[in-house]
């Protein structure tokens, strides 16, 4: 639960926000646009929409590599992300 960012050291913060009641929000993520979300296991599954062109619903699934009070690092084929939580 809260707010992280990607760990990137950018000027323009992107993440999202995860609530306690299982609402999400995005963060200056463009197109996406996420709404609820769940744990499973070690899994996170984030869902939302897809808001450009092409309008459409999505779920994500990605795996919680570590998680601590300040940090989380999901990775999802191959490719890993480093949050930091605001």
């Amino acid at each position: 639960v809260g707010t992280w960012v990607e760990n990137t050291g950018g000027s323009e913060e992107q993440g999202f926000t995860l609530n306690k009641d299982g609402s999400a929000s995005s963060l200056n993520l463009g197109f996406v646009a996420f709404d609820k979300w769940e744990k499973n296991g070690d899994l996170l599954i984030l869902k939302g929409d897809y808001t450009g062109l092409i309008k459409r619903e999505f779920s994500d699934t990605m795996k919680i590599e570590s998680i601590s009070k300040t940090e989380l690092t999901l990775s999802q084929a191959g490719y890993t992300v480093s949050y930091i939580k605001k």
